[in-house]
């Protein structure tokens, strides 16, 4: 079941690579899940599809034998020191919004994934001792170095400190023990190449696993050059505003139900509506618990636009909107 579930067509884009997390379930040993997640304002609906996606995966490893945990990490280390994408006063309460809204996930449909703040993470023995070990490798080895510029993403590399990035975060990976990364398509840029010089220090090689893109609602007016970025890797779930976006994401947390029915309505793009669909079948599912992998082979193509508007909200509306208390 579990060769089925990681790769269901409409949940799942990719994943590197089925046979390893086979063979680590087949060993029934610890599992450690792991998601790293940036943030801004606004809570997007599209972490709903990755809780709901680990909470389903946790429970399945569980009942194969495993002893599983399963962890976020808010990344607000590098967002303040790495990325200098913020202030520590903003990153903090931005972040403080994202843990509430991740625990009242957790509550509403029963899951157990547990919180990991980068900047306290940075701080611990272990990951100084694994951030040394890479940085000095960087300094002795040429063909790792030239792996590690590969995994900086393409808009940091004129920043000073780029290369720190694919450091610090393979020393959080390595830190956290991880077994199955959880993320988007784009952050397959990183992990083929981290999954490669990870061995060259002697760091476990991890799984990764990509869920099906994001695409926003409503009928947005796109730059060519960004239409065509969105069309191979979407926009990123956890981010409100990423690609400027924000009016066209739905914010469980934020967003009243009206506002939401009306970019439901407005939507042109069948993909994102096929995404929510995606995500209020997992809910339902969930707050059932009766979890059949079966519903997402069909797909929802099938249905004509209207229908699958009509179908998105009053889903929305009753396994989301009324399930975690958004606003009225």
């Amino acid at each position: 079941m579990i060769r089925e579930y990681i790769s269901r067509k409409g949940l799942i884009e990719k994943v590197l690579t089925t046979e390893e997390i086979l063979l680590l379930i087949s060993k029934k040993n610890k599992v450690n899940i792991v998601m790293g997640q940036t943030f801004d304002s606004g809570q997007p609906v599209d972490m709903i599809k990755y809780a709901l996606f680990i909470m389903n995966l946790h429970d399945m490893l569980e009942k194969e034998g495993s002893e599983v945990t399963s962890n976020w990490v808010i990344a607000d280390h590098f967002m303040t020191q790495i990325n200098q994408d913020k202030s520590r006063n903003e990153a903090k309460n931005e972040a403080n919004a994202r843990i509430e809204y991740l625990k009242k996930l957790n509550e509403s449909y029963g899951g157990r994934i547990s919180f990991v703040m980068s900047s306290s993470l940075t701080q611990t023995q272990e990951y100084q001792d694994n951030l040394s070990k890479l940085k000095e490798e960087m300094i002795i080895n040429l063909k790792f170095r030239e792996k590690v510029s590969q995994a900086v993403p393409e808009d940091r590399r004129n920043n000073p400190s780029a290369l720190n990035y694919p450091l610090e975060e393979l020393a959080t990976i390595q830190t956290l023990k991880t077994d199955i990364k959880v993320g988007p398509k784009y952050e397959i840029f990183y992990d083929d190449p981290a999954r490669e010089f990870s061995g060259m220090v002697g760091f476990k090689k991890y799984s990764a696993v990509y869920l099906t893109n994001v695409f926003p609602l409503g009928n947005p007016e796109i730059p060519e050059e960004l239409k065509r970025e969105i069309e191979v890797f979407g926009v990123l779930p956890y981010k409100k505003n990423s690609k400027g976006l924000r009016d066209f994401r739905i914010d469980p947390v934020n967003d009243d139900i009206e506002k939401v029915k009306h970019l439901i309505e407005s939507t042109k793009d069948e993909r994102a509506l096929s995404n929510l669909l995606v995500i209020t079948e997992l809910a339902r599912q969930r707050l059932r618990g009766r979890f059949d992998i079966n519903i997402f082979s069909k797909g929802v193509s099938y249905f004509v636009l209207d229908l699958k508007k009509e179908l998105a909200f009053s889903s929305y509306q009753k396994y989301i909107h009324n399930v975690i208390g958004g606003q009225k």
